[in-house]
């Protein structure tokens, strides 16, 4: 668990003695734009971040987040869907917060979430504009998935942006990029994917059997996914 993760959970118990302290709010689009056939089409989901500086925690000070939106909905032309999750999926490891991270660095704030000053929150809060999305000083993006059949959560499958046509022929991603707005935060998932609405077993994706279960580091995002991580933790 990290620091920030656990002040957050610290904080959500009674009589803690965690106070809120400066925050910012974020209203973002999440555009994607791609090359299909040779045209150039793009689809974008609203979220929101909010962050908030956590003062006279049980260990200290630091911050927390709360994340609002929902997978953002990519229909390639005729050819099928893709879903980008507000998650990312590093190399051997866990699923993990992408936005969280990315707005700081893709409008230039250094600082992490538990160490920001009044200026990077004033910069968040006056952020605007459009900027390509910018995850620490990689090219990393969120998670990108489909399903063979959207009625059937048991297909789904993560798709590597950076090869698109190897599983959809003649598209290829030509940008992810976020933009400031006020538009209203996008509610458009449930309805697509209809069993999403009362999905509680993280069971509806594929899992390992009971005795053979690999570390996470092992296994592929499908194994890992729950319905949950389709939304932003405040729209959950």
């Amino acid at each position: 668990m990290s620091r920030r993760t656990l002040l957050a959970s610290l904080c959500s118990l009674p009589l803690m003695g965690c106070q809120s302290g400066e925050t910012a709010r974020v209203r973002y689009r999440v555009i994607l734009s791609a090359d299909i056939d040779g045209k150039p089409v793009e689809a974008s989901t609203v979220m929101e971040v909010r962050y908030s500086r956590v003062t006279h925690s049980l260990i200290g000070t630091g911050g927390a987040t709360r994340l609002y939106g929902e997978a953002l909905i990519f229909d390639v032309g005729g050819k099928g869907t893709i879903y980008v999750l507000p998650i990312q999926h590093p190399a051997n490891a866990s699923l993990a917060q992408v936005y969280e991270y990315g707005i700081l660095t893709t409008f230039g704030i250094a600082n992490s979430i538990g160490s920001l000053t009044d200026a990077d929150l004033a910069k968040l809060n006056n952020a605007k504009g459009r900027q390509p999305f910018h995850l620490y000083k990689t090219s990393r993006l969120p998670a990108f998935v489909s399903f063979t059949d959207e009625s059937n959560p048991k297909t789904i499958y993560e798709i590597d942006p950076s090869e698109l046509g190897r599983y959809f022929p003649g598209v290829k991603v030509t940008g992810l990029d976020i933009e400031i707005t006020n538009d209203p935060i996008t509610k458009k998932l449930r309805d697509r994917l209809p069993w999403l609405k009362n999905a509680t077993d993280p069971n509806i994706f594929p899992r390992d059997p009971r005795a053979t279960r690999r570390p996470n580091s092992q296994l592929p995002l499908s194994h890992m996914i729950t319905p949950a991580r389709f939304f932003g933790d405040g729209s959950r």
